[in-house]
């Protein structure tokens, strides 16, 4: 026994260890890219800053600044009171997103596999993947929060927490509109009455906290709660360089095709719930994760005026499905490669192979995943009681 308890405790300190290295190199890499400005840090997330701190940090919450929800204004708000490089404070807070992000896939995973090394091994491979070093490093963008908060959802669905998933889901939806991806899951299980109807309040609960402290320093109420309405017509081409069903036309803009696209999207997005609504398994964890990943790449790729940094979210996804399903390891490697072809592109000017090619692999991917998940839920029917005959 005692021997026993000696080899945990000393697996233990090795984890905890290699926690602390891993954890010690992805910031010393995304240290190095923090000089890097993007287009993106020049254009927009600058001027913000600077509008900010020239109009007493948290005292100019109130102003219209930019396209953003108020969450994220807040958090820049806070940043202008310290005595540091714009850019690298900007950067070191979406890198501390990636950490909280990885931390969630290893919870996730380690619930497939307690007491072994799988999740921290997940914790390093997400903190290593180019589309993510990248984005908050170089990039400065801020696409491991809302993620973050998604994977926490995620997680505490693994876990029957439904009530903290919902709550998870809206705090990603108050940080960013790509929070959407999951909002065909989370509607599923409030019709396989997984989750209860009336937790859903949580959502526009925190919505309008979210928004008071904007409204409260002056600006517009229906501003503030119109944000997203508006920040949807800001881009009108089709496909912003990312691989998906768009890229087989090009970089053009048209309103007709992008409004009849969203239609589309809701068609077969609403066809897909029918069918998972009308099939009746057993709601297991290796379901869970399939449904989320299927969600997260199908989202992004049927929908008009997407961004090449919007499969971030199936990034993640693809990882901890890589980890429940070690076979399926092909999934997480096209996600992950396509993001990191988008990525570069967009900030190097990179194009390593035509876009339309990536994404016929994703539509590949999605087909995979489909066949994958039929017969998961065929092989988890419905175990129903059968009572004895008297």
């Amino acid at each position: 026994m005692e021997t026993t308890k000696r080899a945990r405790e000393e697996v233990r300190w090795e984890d905890m260890l290699f926690l602390l290295l891993i954890s010690g190199a992805a910031l010393l890499t995304r240290f190095y890219l923090f000089p890097i400005e993007s287009n993106d840090y020049q254009q927009f997330l600058q001027n913000w800053f600077a509008t900010l701190k020239e109009n007493g940090g948290l005292a100019a919450i109130g102003m219209n600044i930019g396209d953003y929800m108020p969450p994220y204004f807040y958090i820049l708000a806070l940043l202008t009171y310290l005595p540091f490089n714009d850019l690298y404070l900007i950067k070191l807070v979406s890198c501390t997103a990636d950490f909280v992000l990885a931390y969630y896939v290893m919870r996730a995973v380690s619930l497939r596999y307690p007491g072994r090394p799988q999740g921290f091994m997940a914790y390093a491979v997400v903190l290593f993947l180019p589309s993510v070093v990248l984005n908050s490093a170089a990039w400065a963008q801020c696409d491991a929060m809302y993620t973050a908060a998604l994977l926490a959802c995620l997680y505490y669905l693994l876990v029957n927490r439904p009530n903290r998933a919902v709550l998870a889901f809206s705090i990603a939806f108050v940080l960013k509109l790509q929070a959407i991806f999951f909002a065909p899951f989370l509607l599923l299980l409030v019709l396989k009455r997984k989750i209860k109807l009336r937790s859903l309040v949580l959502i526009p609960a925190v919505y309008i906290l979210s928004i008071i402290p904007a409204a409260i320093m002056g600006r517009s109420l229906w501003d503030l709660l119109t944000v997203y309405v508006s920040q949807s017509k800001l881009y009108t081409s089709l496909c912003m360089s990312i691989p998906n069903l768009y890229a087989f036309l090009g970089n053009v803009a048209s309103e007709p095709l992008g409004d009849a696209g969203v239609i589309f999207a809701g068609g077969a997005v609403l066809m897909l719930l029918y069918a998972l609504y009308r099939k009746e398994y057993t709601i297991t964890p290796d379901i869970l994760v399939t449904i989320g990943l299927l969600f997260a790449i199908l989202m992004p790729f049927i929908l008009p005026h997407m961004h090449e940094r919007y499969y971030f979210l199936a990034d993640i996804v693809s990882v901890v499905f890589a980890f429940y399903f070690p076979k399926k390891l092909y999934a997480a490697v096209i996600m992950c490669v396509s993001s990191a072809c988008a990525t570069a592109n967009y900030l190097f000017g990179l194009v390593y192979y035509p876009q339309q090619l990536l994404a016929i692999a994703i539509l590949i991917n999605l087909v995979l995943l489909m066949k994958h998940l039929w017969e998961l839920l065929s092989q988890n029917p419905i175990q129903r009681r059968v009572e004895a005959a008297v």
